[in-house]
C-alpha cells in the first residue's frame, strides 16, 4: 500500500529525531517532516495519497495544531490524525477534531509506537477507492466521503460531503466497489449507514435532514442491516 506520514513539529531537532524514528519503523511509507503548518497544508493540497498526520498541538507563534488539523481535515477528510503535546491539559481539546490517538510527549517512548501502529492499521484496513467515469475522465472517490448514490435514467449521482458527482456507472457496478456500510434501500438509492441519523420504516433520515425512501421490497433487509450496523461495532467501519 502506498501511503505517507506527515510530521508537523516546530522544533527542528525533535523534528529530525522523529523523522529518523519513523523511517526506521515504517520504511514502506513516505515520511515528510514540516516545521510550520503552512508548508504542511500546502503539501496536502498538492499530494493526493492515503496519509497519517502526526501533529504537534502547540506550534510556534502560538499557532494551534488543533485548528491546523481542522483545516487539514477539510482538505483531506480521510487522513488519520495523531496528536503530540507536552501539555497534558490539552488532551481534552483534541476531541474537537476526529483523531485516533493523543501522545503525551514525556511518554512518547512508550506511547508513540502504539499510536503509530494503530494509525497504520486503520489506514491499511480502509477500503480501496471507488473508480468511476465522468464524461471522458476516470475519477477516484473515497467511500468515506460518500453519503448516498442515486440512479437517474442513464447516469448515477454520487452525493459527497462537499459536492455531487455525475458518473456513468450504474448502481450494481458501484455497489461491488463499496464497503459494508453501504446498502441498497430503493431501486434508485444506495445509502451509506454512516450518515443515517434514523430509520423510520419507509424513510432513512440523513445527517443533513434529507429523507431517502425505502421501497417495500427493501424494508426488511434494511431493517436487519441497520440493526446489525448499530449493534456490531465492526460492521461498516471504514
Amino acid at each position: 500500500m502506498d501511503y505517507e506520514i506527515n510530521l508537523c513539529e516546530d522544533d527542528p531537532v525533535q523534528n529530525e529525531k522523529l523523522i529518523d524514528w519513523l523511517r526506521a519503523r515504517f520504511p514502506e511509507g513516505a515520511i515528510h517532516g514540516f516545521t510550520d503548518e503552512n508548508a504542511l497544508i500546502a503539501h496536502i493540497q498538492t499530494a493526493r495519497i492515503p496519509r497519517i498526520v502526526l501533529m504537534d498541538i502547540m506550534l510556534k507563534n502560538d499557532v494551534s495544531g488543533i485548528e491546523t488539523a481542522k483545516t487539514i481535515k477539510k482538505i483531506d477528510p480521510s487522513c488519520i490524525l495523531v496528536f503530540l503535546s507536552s501539555y497534558l491539559e490539552k488532551a481534552c481539546d483534541v476531541y474537537e477534531v476526529d483523531h485516533c490517538y493523543f501522545v503525551y510527549k514525556p511518554q512518547k517512548e512508550t506511547r508513540l509506537e502504539a499510536a503509530m501502529q494503530k494509525a497504520v492499521g486503520l489506514l491499511k484496513s480502509r477500503p480501496k477507492e471507488i473508480i468511476a467515469h465522468t464524461g471522458t475522465s476516470t475519477i477516484r472517490l473515497d467511500p468515506d466521503r460518500v453519503l448516498y448514490l442515486e440512479r437517474i435514467k442513464r447516469y448515477t449521482l454520487v452525493y459527497c460531503r462537499t459536492e455531487t458527482i455525475k458518473v456513468k456507472e450504474d448502481l450494481e457496478t458501484l455497489i461491488r466497489q463499496l464497503p459494508d456500510s453501504f446498502h441498497r434501500c430503493h431501486r434508485s438509492f444506495v445509502v451509506n449507514f454512516r450518515y443515517v441519523r434514523s430509520y423510520m420504516v419507509h424513510d432513512l433520515k440523513m445527517d443533513d435532514g434529507k429523507l431517502l425512501s425505502v421501497s417495500r421490497g427493501y424494508i426488511q433487509p434494511i431493517k436487519t442491516a441497520f440493526h446489525r450496523y448499530l449493534t456490531d461495532p465492526k460492521e461498516g467501519i471504514l
